[in-house]
Formats: structure tokens, C-alpha cells, sequence
């Protein structure tokens, strides 16, 4: 697998080098822009991914909205761009279009697919620890939490705005954990996780505490400054 979960974008340097790592002998780039449901926030994360795309040298981009073109077209790229928005919405979309088995198909071959905020969190297995945080998110009457399962834990992006607005942050964190059955890294502005093969490097940020909650299941080690952890 090779995978990058960003909190929002990959607008810092770190995400930036991490996504240009990735996309290293890419020539075709898909911009799945299907995450957000309003017209104008849809066009606001397809210019922001365009131009941090730009830079990694990709020499081909489109953007690509499930609403409109058939999934089976994305098995046409070689590397995957996945934009934030209503982490409810995308996975609906996904399902209903069997992207799911494309993206599947895609990562067992070793494209590589980036998600930025609800991009990063459909990789995961779950997206039901979201609606601990995010109440008022629409769920668009879809009522199955699974998610992609590419990646090996959930992430909560931004977990610092999180905090910051709820002061039973860490009870809610516990809580995600057990509804959602799976261990959850939480990613501040600015953070990441690139995830190749086994191998799981944190990126940008600080990190000098683990962000894995203890109450999930398994665990996730870090070592300072480079955090390569073990995927569980």
C-alpha cells in the first residue's frame, strides 16, 4: 500500500515533499472532488488540491466526480488525490458507484491514493467516530459506517480544532474509539500519515506524544524525530 491521510490539504511542506514522494513516476492524476456536497466549497478543494498537485510534477491532472463520470474510469490513473468534505456523502457516493472496488483494486497495486480530510478518513475502516465530533454533519440517510479499510486505523482530522471546542475531548475520543471498534490517530493541522507497505511515518507536526488513543484497539509506537511506527 501506498497512502498519505492528511488532516485538511497537503498545503505544509512536509505533506507536500511526503505527496511529491508518492507521486514519483505518476503521469496521470485523478482529483476525486465528490466529498463536498455545496457547489462552491466543491470548487474551492478542487483549485486548492490542483495547485498543491501541480508541484509534485505530475505531468496529467483532471479533476474526477463520482456524480458524473463512472467509476471504472478511475482504474485509468496512477495516482489518487481524495479532497475533504462530508466524509458521509463520499462514502455513499463510493459505495453506490462501486468506486470502493476500484480504489481497492487500484491500492492492491500500488497506486498511490491521498485523502485529505474526509478522503483520509474513508481509507480508515470506519467513519463512525465523525458524528462523535461533528453532530451536525448530514449523514444523507446513509447509515453504514464502514468504510474502506486501505488503512490500517481511523484518523480524526483536525483533532485540534476538536479540542480546542470540546472540553470532554478525551471522552469523546474513548468513545469514538469503542463505537468505532478501531484504534483512531488524530492529526492536527498541518499532519499526516504516510503509510508504505508496513511501514507507517507520521508527518509534519509534533509528535513528540503518541496520537493513538490507549482505549483503541492495538497500538501505535513512535520514536523521535522520525516517527516510523508499525501498522497493526
Amino acid at each position: 500500500p501506498r497512502l498519505l491521510l492528511a488532516s485538511s490539504n497537503i498545503s505544509a511542506p512536509s505533506l507536500s515533499s511526503a505527496a511529491k514522494r508518492l507521486a514519483c513516476g505518476a503521469l496521470r492524476g485523478a482529483i476525486v472532488t465528490t466529498a463536498e456536497i455545496q457547489p462552491q466549497e466543491r470548487q474551492r478543494h478542487a483549485s486548492l488540491a490542483w495547485a498543491m498537485l501541480a508541484a509534485t510534477g505530475i505531468p496529467h491532472l483532471e479533476y474526477f466526480d463520482l456524480d458524473v463520470r463512472p467509476s471504472e474510469e478511475l482504474g485509468e490513473f496512477d495516482f489518487i488525490y481524495l479532497t475533504g468534505g462530508n466524509s458521509y456523502y463520499l462514502l455513499k457516493r463510493v459505495r453506490e458507484t462501486d468506486a470502493d472496488a476500484v480504489l481497492e483494486r487500484l491500492h492492491e497495486a500500488g497506486v498511490p491514493i491521498v485523502g485529505a480530510g474526509a478522503g483520509a478518513v474513508l481509507l480508515g475502516p470506519s467513519i463512525r467516530h465523525m458524528r462523535i465530533f461533528d453532530p451536525n454533519v448530514p449523514d444523507i440517510g446513509w447509515k453504514n459506517t464502514a468504510a474502506l479499510n486501505l488503512a490500517p486505523f481511523s484518523v480524526l482530522p483536525p483533532a485540534n480544532r476538536w479540542r480546542a471546542r470540546y472540553s470532554d475531548y478525551e471522552m469523546r475520543l474513548a468513545t469514538a474509539c469503542t463505537v468505532s471498534g478501531c484504534q483512531i490517530v488524530e492529526l492536527n493541522d498541518g499532519e499526516g500519515v504516510r503509510i508504505e507497505g508496513r511501514n507507517v511515518t507520521c508527518v509534519g507536526g509534533d509528535w513528540s506524544e503518541p496520537r493513538a488513543n490507549e482505549n483503541a484497539p492495538g497500538s501505535v509506537e513512535t520514536d523521535s524525530p522520525t516517527h516510523v511506527l508499525t501498522a497493526v
